[in-house]
């Protein structure tokens, strides 16, 4: 599956909190939930959404992932329903 850059570049800048040992583990993680929310899309790139839909689905702590993905100024009010 193809990664847009700008998909790849907030993948990448979500996980600079974590702890350098754990990013590579948690990166492989979140990043297959990411490309199966978007193979479950028919999609042939990965999207902006895509890496926030996964992002949310992959995230063991939902508060932690809202977190971050408010710092980096993302619109959760499309997300909602996976939040909950």
């Amino acid at each position: 599956m193809k990664w847009q850059d700008e998909s790849s570049a907030l993948l990448d800048e979500l996980l600079k909190p974590l702890p350098v040992f754990v990013r590579p583990m948690a990166k492989k993680s979140i990043k297959s939930k990411i490309e199966q929310v978007a193979q479950e899309n028919g999609a042939e790139e990965i999207s902006h959404d895509h890496v926030v839909r996964g992002y949310i689905l992959a995230a063991p702590d939902k508060d932690r992932a809202v977190t971050a993905l408010e710092a980096h100024n993302i619109d959760l009010a499309p997300y909602e329903e996976l939040l909950k």
